[in-house]
């Protein structure tokens, strides 16, 4: 864990000793202490390099040990093979916070690999803490602070940036249009997101984080911070290498439908962290969060130079979560004094019909005061032309729209332009900090429908830590699961879902035609019959699956005929037996499954289950320890959630039941790491009763 301390010295350094600095100044010098200078750092600087003399009027010293004090920070920005003897030095100058610029360790070849665990074996005896390798290190505009080795001129803005890429480094005022602070964790060998998102989370100069992540070591701790991160401040995440070619092969429906990169969105959406699904999101949201300080509520006026645009903007708003405002009984006395008889106006307003008359510019200012008074409108999104050349353009409403909103900065007021001109509009809109422009009505309405999640959120943001008791079922389950490798036979499974509470329907295993008789007649027909065969996954595929057989005539022809379906459709099987189980026809087929994910554990799976499962693709995902309350929400995100309800009059099933077996699933998964994926597909839901007709468990 990253102390106070460790983190001041980075960010925040009293002294930075360059290590290894080259002697070169000027144009391609690529020299950190030449930025740092630039900068106006005001720190103490020790250069250190080998050949000693005077490198910009600094003395410069020849080795680290010759430093008159141990510095907060040293940063090594040697070739990579001094890198070693470099460290060396830090570690016996008793340095505790280093920074490795170079790159090719974990990163290159095999040489590189031996040197980096050389690096961290002697960072780990001496208790240092390291940022990199291949790492552009901390920007700190407040501290004016770069120990990069080159000047990328960020602009100061509220924002801090953990990133995991030097191109957030030398790209923040293109991707997040500036940085307060950025920490580039490079190949994130020891200080990574997780050690600095509480730090720049409660930085109060800071409006927004962001983070860039590839990838992620322990993703329970980071759920801890990052939960406790957007309490304080909105969270932005950039998520890459997410292609299907990094998943690795799978052999259950649940292992298939929880991929990585749907465990990290379920993760992220656990926390509250807002998902940008590119860069032009990143620069949108930063921009929405930078600006304005809430939203009130979801519903959006729309003014419009443009019948059409309006509908664009209508579908956007809806597309991401906000609603088409209705108007104050004001708002509508305004406006029907305002335009003429025979416009015809709503929300969205297109008020170029009454501009005609009253001028373009007043018509704005009209409509937008009476917009920012409207209690039922929360946000206003308006869209005009800037096709006219600057200083001939009599519809600039630019000076309008910023004097409005600046009158109320409690009401986010977003901006989209048409014509050749936008970035003349752009650059004057946004001068004062109170209106955001975007380059389209998608865009704006996406910055302003995260806007308002965020706030959503925070309004609910208390959550009670989840502490799940041992199940009285755990030793029972622990004794079927003790030894076991692979595939759990299904009889196996079936033992350990009743061990912890889950109801399956009444079965019985049958060796022979004798006992399968005599298990359905215990049982009761109808019945259904499946196969035993630890080689057999999906049965119904290979035809190891009879079901509402009626009778014993029934049963004894399926029993026979079973074995030679089989051997045609999987030759070689080994085939143990039956399964004679109760036939329930009706209720609705879902999947209830687990995952052990090797960054964030045990992972939940809820959705439309049966033989469709991966074609219907409708799953819910979600990380345990869970409250009664997130695993209903967890449910109520899939489509089967609406027939679960009673759609179109059907009987709705009891949720409560439902909610038990997928708090008993997460017990087991959370006490049993020994359980890699588990299926119950189909469970079938009822309006008296939840059964498990079938279980996969793979150990």
């Amino acid at each position: 864990m990253l102390t106070e301390n460790d983190y001041k010295k980075l960010t925040e350094p009293a002294s930075v000793a360059l290590v290894g600095v080259t002697s070169r100044t000027g144009t391609g010098s690529s020299s950190p202490l030449e930025v740092l200078l630039k900068q106006g750092y005001q720190g103490r600087i020790y250069p250190v390099n080998r050949k000693g003399g005077e490198i910009l009027g600094l003395p410069v010293y020849t080795s680290l040990l010759d430093v008159p004090e141990i510095p907060d920070l040293a940063v090594i920005c040697a070739p990579r093979d001094a890198v070693v003897e470099l460290f060396g030095q830090c570690a016996a100058k008793g340095v505790t916070v280093v920074t490795i610029i170079a790159q090719g360790f974990l990163d290159g070849d095999q040489r590189g690999k031996l040197m980096q665990q050389e690096i961290f074996a002697l960072a780990a005896e001496n208790n240092i803490r390291v940022l990199g390798p291949n790492t552009l290190g901390v920007l700190n505009n407040y501290h004016n602070l770069c120990t990069s080795f080159y000047d990328f001129g960020n602009p100061v803005k509220p924002i801090g940036i953990t990133c995991q890429t030097g191109t957030f480094y030398f790209g923040a005022s293109q991707l997040c249009t500036g940085a307060g602070i950025i920490v580039d964790s490079g190949n994130t060998t020891d200080i990574d997101v997780t050690d600095v998102l509480g730090y720049l989370s409660g930085d109060p100069r800071l409006k927004v984080i962001n983070i860039h992540m590839e990838s992620l070591r322990d993703g329970t701790r980071f759920i801890e911070a990052a939960r406790d991160a957007v309490t304080q401040k909105p969270v932005i995440v950039y998520k890459t290498g997410v292609s299907p070619a990094g998943l690795q092969a799978v052999s259950s429906h649940t292992g298939s439908l929880a991929g990585e990169d749907r465990v990290f969105d379920a993760a992220f959406k656990q926390c509250g962290l807002l998902r940008a699904v590119d860069v032009e999101e990143i620069s949108d949201l930063n921009k929405a969060f930078c600006t304005f300080s809430g939203i009130k509520g979801n519903r959006v006026g729309l003014i419009s130079i443009s019948g059409g645009v309006g509908v664009w903007a209508v579908d956007a708003c809806t597309r991401f979560g906000l609603e088409i405002a209705r108007f104050s009984p004001a708002t509508i006395e305004l406006l029907e004094g305002f335009f003429p008889s025979w416009a015809q106006w709503a929300n969205p307003l297109d008020i170029w019909p009454a501009s005609l008359s009253h001028g373009y510019q007043n018509c704005c200012r009209q409509v937008l005061e009476a917009y920012m008074e409207d209690p039922q409108i929360d946000a206003v999104i308006c869209m005009t032309g800037s096709f006219l050349a600057p200083g001939e353009d009599f519809l600039d409403i630019t000076g309008v729209i910023r004097e409005i909103a600046g009158r109320y900065p409690e009401k986010p007021v977003v901006v989209n332009s048409w014509g050749s001109n936008y970035r003349y509009y752009e650059e004057e809109l946004e001068r004062d900090n109170t209106v955001v422009y975007y380059c389209s009505v998608d865009r704006a309405a996406r910055a302003l429908g995260a806007l308002y999640k965020y706030h959503q959120l925070i309004k609910n943001k208390e959550r009670r830590p989840v502490i799940l008791p041992v199940h009285p079922g755990q030793g029972e389950a622990a004794g079927i699961l003790a030894g076991g490798k692979g595939n759990l036979s299904q009889v196996e499974a079936l033992r350990v879902l009743e061990a912890y509470g889950i109801t399956t329907a009444r079965w019985g295993q049958a060796r022979n035609l004798e006992e399968a008789l005599a298990w359905a007649d215990q049982i009761g027909y109808p019945v259904t019959m499946k196969i035993l065969s630890p080689q057999i996954i999906h049965k119904s595929d290979v035809g190891g699956v009879r079901l509402n057989i009626q009778n014993a005539r029934e049963l004894t022809a399926a029993f026979t005929d079973m074995p030679v379906e089989i051997s045609q459709k999987q030759p070689g099987a080994l085939l143990e037996g039956v399964i004679i189980q109760e036939y329930l026809p009706g209720g609705i087929e879902l999947l209830l499954g687990g995952k052990r994910d090797p960054v964030f554990g045990p992972v939940l799976a809820f959705g439309a289950g049966g033989i469709f499962t991966e074609i219907l693709n409708d799953v819910s995902l979600r990380i345990p320890p869970l409250s009664r309350e997130e695993i209903k929400a967890m449910i109520e995100e899939t489509k089967v959630s609406k027939i679960l309800a009673g759609a179109r009059g059907a009987g709705a099933v009891n949720l409560e039941l439902l909610i038990d077996c997928l708090a008993g699933l997460s017990a087991l998964m959370m006490a049993n790491p020994a359980i890699s994926e588990i299926d119950i597909n189909p469970i079938l839901a009822c309006a008296d009763r939840v059964v498990a007709l079938d279980a996969r468990v793979i150990i």
